[in-house]
């Protein structure tokens, strides 16, 4: 009873045409012209609301196909990532349960997070490539990112340059250009010395032991002292915190996706491990790509354009197959779906195993994994493959039942126009 009743509160939230149109930004039809509010005086009118129907889907799609001629950004993505989750959060709520659903969908928005959060990250180091290359699809995520990414930095730069200079209040002289670069060393600088000084004295310990040493010795120890605070101390810390930025990423995939694997449900960590893949594949793309626009450029130096624009044109294909295949693996990650590509996928799955079928929360169909003996223990199949292996497992991940299924319905379906036109 608890069960039917949870399934029902969610069909008691009120959702028109309105809300649906304003959620995605789309002009509503139905609406009344405010200057014909005005000219007429009919200013306190009811609000419209329309039920919704077929027509909502086809202005959606009308309205999404117009807006896409320039390009998605970041946000239209996350919005349509949004209303697809809320869409398959109801869907599932009415086959299992609110809190099953619940489960399901954040699983799946978190795997599709990976795939975005890279994406994003292929747009601030690469914005400069799909500017140049006019992009039209992509320069409005791309323009976007650059500029949260330049105002996240002006913000924060002038903060630490008032904060600093309400605190430090003359106690101690820094460079102003430091400051607005925003060196790490030098935040972290100033978080270490100033809570230690007291009176004007720094109280840290390597300051005690320094003013320590005889009077004798301290033309020596403090040209030390300084190098080793000014010099020797800012190349160690900023290497250790280059080096921990670019092992974070991977130590997190490790810890999250093999140590802790047990709390870590599967969709998870099989699109975690390809997207972690794809990354090795994609520094020699791009490797590539930064190689040959700098061949396109010397070409154009010494007269000749006919091969720079050809080159343009290999670049601007490679970028949006790119960002094809991302937004490809986030579709099948939103859907809480697997898909088949020759090595990376192998690749994947020697990290993290089979899917488990019988839990509700690993995702959709890996009919490939049944092909692999070395599985047979966990359940499956385990079946020989004579022929050459197969490129194309359709775009659920299986095979086999689709096209039976297919064909059952078809005859079924015959047989009742038969018997509907052909009575006896």
């Amino acid at each position: 009873m608890m069960n039917l009743l949870t399934k029902l509160a969610v069909l008691l939230v009120h959702i028109d045409q309105e809300t649906i149109l304003n959620f995605f930004g789309i002009a509503n039809p139905n609406a009344v012209d405010p200057d014909y509010q005005i000219i007429y005086g009919i200013m306190n009118t009811a609000p419209i609301s329309t039920d919704v129907s077929l027509e909502t889907l086809r202005l959606i799609i009308q309205g999404v196909i117009d807006y896409s001629k320039q390009g998605l950004s970041l946000v239209d993505i996350e919005n349509i990532c949004l209303f697809i989750t809320f869409i398959r959060f109801i869907f599932l709520a009415i086959k299992y349960n609110v809190k099953t659903s619940f489960y399901i969908c954040c699983i799946s928005l978190f795997a599709a997070g990976l795939w975005y959060l890279h994406s994003k990250d292929i747009f601030n180091d690469y914005g400069q490539f799909i500017k140049a290359l006019k992009l039209k699809g992509l320069t409005r995520a791309s323009n976007e990112t650059v500029r949260n990414m330049q105002s996240d930095i002006i913000g924060f730069k002038g903060t630490l340059v008032t904060e600093y200079r309400n605190q430090l209040g003359g106690k101690l002289s820094f460079d102003e250009s430091e400051v607005r670069s925003a060196q790490d060393f030098f935040n972290l600088k100033f978080a270490l010395v100033k809570p230690s000084e007291q009176g004007g004295y720094r109280i840290d310990p390597i300051s005690m032991i320094f003013s320590r040493v005889p009077d004798s010795l301290k033309p020596v120890t403090d040209k030390i002292y300084y190098v080793v605070f000014n010099t020797v101390l800012p190349q160690v810390v900023n290497k250790l915190i280059f080096a921990f930025k670019t092992m974070s990423p991977v130590m997190a995939w490790v810890y999250v996706t093999r140590v802790y694997k047990r709390y870590c449900p599967y969709l998870i960590r099989w699109h975690w491990t390809m997207v972690s893949t794809w990354d090795w594949v994609e520094r020699y793309m791009f490797q590539f790509a930064v190689r040959m626009s700098i061949y396109g450029s010397k070409l154009q130096f010494i007269g000749n354009y006919d091969k720079p624009a050809l080159i343009a044109l290999a670049l601007r294909c490679v970028f949006y197959l790119e960002f094809l295949f991302l937004f490809y693996g986030l579709i099948h990650a939103l859907f809480s779906q697997y898909f088949y590509i020759p090595f990376l996928t192998e690749n994947t799955e020697m990290h993290i195993g089979p899917r488990a079928k019988d839990s509700v929360y690993s995702g959709g169909y890996t009919d490939w994994q049944e092909y692999k003996k070395e599985w047979k223990p966990y359940g499956l199949e385990g079946r020989t493959q004579s022929r050459f292996p197969k490129l194309w497992y359709g775009w659920l991940g299986t095979d086999r039942n689709i096209p039976k299924k297919l064909i059952n319905f078809t005859r079924k379906f015959l047989k009742r126009l038969r018997k509907l036109f052909f009575k006896k």
